[in-house]
């Protein structure tokens, strides 16, 4: 969606051959919903065409789109078969303010999978506002199907959001919660049609009143279970996937106990592993917590990666009400959340306070209970201790063999069979004990790196260590001085790259100092590759006979 944006004189064509004309009908579906002489907002209306239709009709429009190309191109295509009643104005939902210009109807199409899950919830309440009483929302959109069309359905996403990733663009998101959003926010489905199994649906929905105060309601999500044997192989499942995927929890408020207007207010990412935790650590303990929508990801790499940060609790806060229904004025969030997060540039009108929490969540039911004035340094400062080491070795081990090491090891596990090596398979089983012991040694020994903060010098020093370490090893395990020179290469830089990749797990250094390291990084991790492709070469030609 978003490449097809950039050019807006062929978007419909394009996105009409993407959805195999699914669009076309859906804009049908749409305009026999119309008669004449209504109000209606069109949300995200791209190159204009629907709300061209309807101003045509008869009916007054006002369109609106953030993509200056778009609105450019709609005005430079405005109507001229006769005199119509449209307006079309960069902007957005969020810039829209609850006034005396309500509308009879609003539309959106293929924009609700822009927005992640606590957008869509502050969009649906926004547009609650902007509603005359009874009127209508109508909206087109992906969802997911049902029965074996969910597993096509998925599988066409996967290569999706690898495409998506190979030209660096930010995906959307499948609709996955939005119809629980409706009732409590204040909708009611009045109809709706399906295409292509229901991957594609278009609702009308009918704004309804659930309070006495004129207001739209909050969604509010189901807890998720977080002790037992199930949630316990979740936290598995992170730890031993290399927390490398996305694993997310909805977005929300949640409760710890029984929490009043006067309890505390904790502020987490929606990272599975992230919720257990700190819903574990809060155990018997009445407390809010909020989750912000972190796509998924830890508190330290969400804030380092812009998806922790200041949209993202204001959103938090918007989207659940917790403001609504809370006295206290304060919010406790992640010492390690401070990297994304800058107060200054809070919403002047934003209603809470920002207190910083302890680093490990192990430690906040007693800085709730004790409130203390200075927080002593068990909580303020993040120690890469061994019992840390060795988790973060573990998990960053899982991590290199899922994402780096795994197709090379099958490319030369194919290469051996080919040339009929079958006796030289135990190559593999060596590389993957090369690949483990060196993070072991990278996870147990890091403390002796601490004469430096950069990681390249730190890559250097335990390719080194590791080099000298393993050549000795395997020039005694297979009695070989050729076999151990052909194989230093590929010792070496093993060790190398993993102590690079490895910064992220450490806390050692932030994203500013790394990205000022990686393009002479990127330049040596080529040099040696290109030295190891060489010395392999070699070494095929000594010992495949």
């Amino acid at each position: 969606m978003k490449k097809l944006e950039e050019e807006p004189e062929t978007y419909d064509s394009k996105f009409t051959t993407l959805t195999k004309g699914v669009n076309i009908d859906v804009q049908s579906w749409i305009l026999e919903k119309f008669d004449t002489s209504q109000s209606i907002l069109d949300i995200g209306c791209g190159p204009g065409t629907l709300a061209k239709k309807l101003a045509l009709m008869g009916n007054k429009v006002k369109a609106i789109d953030i993509n200056f190309k778009m609105i450019k191109y709609a005005i430079d295509n405005y109507p001229t078969e006769k005199e119509v009643d449209l307006l079309y104005q960069i902007g957005s939902f969020e810039n829209l303010q609850e006034n005396s210009e309500l509308y009879d109807t609003v539309i959106s199409t293929f924009m609700i999978s822009e927005l992640n899950q606590i957008e869509q919830q502050i969009f649906l309440r926004t547009v609650w506002k902007l509603i005359k009483n009874n009127g209508r929302l109508i909206i087109a959109a992906e969802f997911i199907p049902s029965g074996l069309w969910k597993i096509i359905f998925k599988l066409k996403r996967w290569w999706f959001k690898k495409k998506i990733h190979r030209l660096r663009l930010r995906g959307t998101h499948i609709i996955k919660h939005f119809l629980d959003y409706l009732n409590p926010i204040g909708f009611e489905i009045m109809s709706e049609k399906h295409w292509n199994h229901g991957s594609i649906k278009a609702l009308e929905l009918k704004k309804i009143q659930n309070n006495e105060n004129n207001e739209p309601g909050y969604y509010r999500p189901k807890t998720k279970k977080f002790t037992g044997f199930k949630s316990q192989i979740r936290i598995y499942r992170c730890l031993f996937t290399g927390q490398v995927d996305r694993v997310p929890i909805e977005p929300g408020l949640y409760r710890s106990g029984n929490p009043t207007e006067e309890s505390p207010i904790v502020v987490t990412a929606n990272y599975e592993y992230t919720y257990i935790k700190v819903m574990r650590d809060l155990r018997d303990l009445d407390a809010w917590v909020l989750c912000v929508d972190s796509n998924g990801i830890n508190v330290w790499c969400a804030a380092r990666g812009n998806d922790f940060g200041n949209k993202q609790l204001i959103d938090a806060v918007n989207g659940s009400g917790i403001d609504k229904i809370s006295k206290n004025n304060k919010l406790i969030l992640p010492q390690l959340s401070a990297g994304g997060i800058s107060i200054p540039k809070l919403a002047k009108n934003f209603p809470f306070k920002i207190v910083y929490g302890p680093v490990w969540s192990k430690h906040l039911k007693k800085f709730i209970e004790n409130r203390p004035i200075k927080k002593p340094d068990s909580m303020k400062l993040a120690k890469f201790t061994f019992s840390h080491r060795i988790r973060a070795g573990i998990t960053h081990t899982t991590f290199l063999f899922r994402k780096i090491f795994l197709y090379p090891l099958l490319v030369l596990l194919l290469s051996l069979l080919i040339l009929n090596q079958i006796d030289k398979l135990w190559w593999i089983g060596e590389l993957a004990i090369w690949i483990t012991f060196s993070n072991a040694v990278i996870a147990i020994f890091f403390p002796l790196s601490k004469f430096t903060r950069n990681f390249i010098i730190k890559s250097l020093f335990f390719g080194i260590l590791n080099l000298i370490l393993f050549s000795f090893i395997t020039w005694w395990i297979h009695n070989s001085l050729i076999f151990m020179l052909t194989n230093t290469g590929i010792l070496f830089w093993i060790s190398f790259f993993s102590t690079m990749s490895f910064s992220g797990y450490t806390m050692a250094t932030n994203p500013r100092e790394i990205q000022n390291e990686y393009p002479i990084f990127r330049k040596i991790n080529i040099s040696l590759i290109v030295i190891v492709i060489i010395l392999l070469g070699l070494n095929i030609i000594f010992f495949i006979n």
